[in-house]
């Protein structure tokens, strides 16, 4: 008998140690630091490059790009979500004055960019070549987007700010790029440069958004959340599979000013 009762709380404890193994794996899945409130990036100034940007090249085509603290772009068309898989498309740009510049690469080609930014009314101008031109494809056209007051409008663009795992606090540090056509980009991480980031789709329903994303290293998540219009946010649950708030809160504040 008392062999017995050994054997079952060694079976207790080994299925404890296994939920406990298990739920650690789906919340590393999510979270990609693990030091609590780890984001401390100043918000943008006016007249600063930090943004999304709304870009159209002379043959029509239109992109996404996306200016982020610590000197990084990430471009996609038609929207940054479609091209997250090519790492290329995420890089350093340099500034001088009012000239950016950086070079892409979409698994073929290297393509090279300069704009000529104007801080006052938040656009820019440029043009894009190959080889070593930076002028011998055309030219482009951006322009900052800014929150607008309801709507894909409000929600378009970079949101920042953080969640939290069941019950507890949101102490991680949580991204979301809402683009055209209900895609959106996430990452668990202060910038998308840099992370491991997830792709996903959204809908827009009265003041509410749900979707769900799929990180590009696994791992499939569920969302839904309140549109703040009057304090620009956004606040509400996620989820582990199917569920939308099985997994904790997240709050996100809008970056798309200035």
């Amino acid at each position: 008998m008392k062999n017995s009762g050994i054997l079952i709380l060694l079976f207790i404890l080994s299925i404890l140690f296994s939920c406990s193994q298990d739920e650690s794996i789906y919340e590393n899945n999510q979270s990609q630091s693990n030091s609590t409130f780890s984001r401390s990036l100043p918000p943008p100034t006016p007249g600063e490059l930090r943004g999304f940007y709304d870009v159209t090249f002379n043959n029509g085509v239109e992109a996404n790009m996306l200016f982020e603290f610590g000197n990084f772009v990430t471009f996609g068309s038609a929207t940054i979500t479609d091209m997250l898989p090519l790492s290329g498309m995420r890089t350093n740009y340099t500034i001088s004055g009012s000239t950016v510049e950086f070079t892409l690469f979409d698994g073929s080609n290297y393509t090279n960019y300069r704009l000529n930014y104007n801080s006052s009314t938040a656009k820019f101008t440029g043009t894009y070549g190959l080889g070593f031109s930076y002028h011998n494809l055309g030219t482009l056209n951006g322009k900052k987007h800014l929150t607008g007051s309801s709507g894909f409008s409000f929600v378009k663009g970079i949101w920042m700010g953080y969640y939290g795992v069941g019950s507890g606090s949101t102490n991680y540090d949580y991204l979301m790029v809402f683009e055209e056509n209900g895609k959106v980009s996430v990452a668990g991480h202060e910038t998308l440069f840099g992370s491991y980031p997830a792709q996903g789709t959204y809908s827009i329903i009265g003041n509410t958004v749900i979707g769900s994303y799929t990180y590009l290293t696994g791992g499939t998540y569920h969302f839904k959340a309140d549109l703040l219009y009057g304090s620009n946010t956004i606040s509400g649950t996620w989820g582990y599979g199917n569920s939308n708030s099985n997994g904790g809160n997240f709050s996100l504040s809008s970056w798309n000013f200035y």
